[in-house]
């Protein structure tokens, strides 16, 4: 019975000492150290090694620079859907907010358009962003393309920010021959500011320029002029 009562005590003293020492006062529980303002704007990804990691969309940072100052907003639902499709109206409004500095009166503005984003595409069209009636109000629902936001893109900053047209260079990019010679020269424009950093360019050196812009391409090239 004392040998019984000797072994349990022993087992006691152990244990007490193994928790003593995992919960020292220099012992640190790993904590999660950066906030997420939506969950879809990272995701776990399995490597080669079994483990698990925590990835985050590459344009993590633009996404929440845009939503933080209202640019952009997420989905009721609390996500952001950063792969999904942004519309030329969606576009155009949020890249005419940060045009006017988020300052100009919109709905003062009498527009021919019955869409909700008239206001913004008739600004854009008189700033020259946009040739007048290129859009009606069934094409601007439409998905908006990666060449039509570089185009946006380039003009704001050259017509409305005052920012000198950039020729100087060559493009690298093998999908572009169908281009016109101003578009080719509004790409590089685009290319030489930095406008399409944040962007992911395609791949083997492609431009993509009939590919749909997503939301978070979106809010990654509105943030290069911001």
């Amino acid at each position: 019975m004392k040998k019984r009562m000797l072994a349990l005590s022993m087992i006691v003293l152990i244990t007490s000492m193994f928790f003593q020492t995992c919960f020292a006062s220099n012992y640190k529980v790993p904590t999660v150290t950066r906030e997420y303002k939506f969950p879809d704007i990272y995701k776990w990804e399995k490597q080669r090694n079994g483990k698990d990691i925590l990835v985050e969309h590459y344009a993590v940072r633009e996404i929440t620079q845009a939503t933080n100052i209202k640019v952009i907003s997420g989905y009721p639902d609390g996500t952001f859907r950063p792969d999904e499709d942004i519309s030329r109206e969606e576009f155009i409004k949020m890249l005419m907010v940060l045009a006017t500095n988020r300052t100009f009166d919109f709905e003062s503005v009498d527009s021919n358009y019955t869409s909700w984003a008239g206001p913004y595409v008739t600004i854009a069209e008189m700033q020259g962003v946009i040739d007048k009636g290129v859009y009606t109000d069934e094409t601007l629902k439409k998905p908006i393309t990666r060449l039509e936001m570089v185009l946006m893109l380039s003009k704001t900053q050259i017509k409305m920010k005052g920012i000198p047209q950039n020729q100087i260079g060559s493009l690298v990019y093998t999908d572009i021959s169908k281009l016109t010679d101003d578009e080719k020269d509004l790409l590089l424009h685009a290319v030489k500011y930095d406008l399409l950093e944040g962007m992911r360019d395609g791949t083997n050196k492609k431009f993509e320029p009939n590919k749909n812009l997503t939301r978070g391409e979106a809010a990654a090239a509105l943030m290069r002029i911001y």
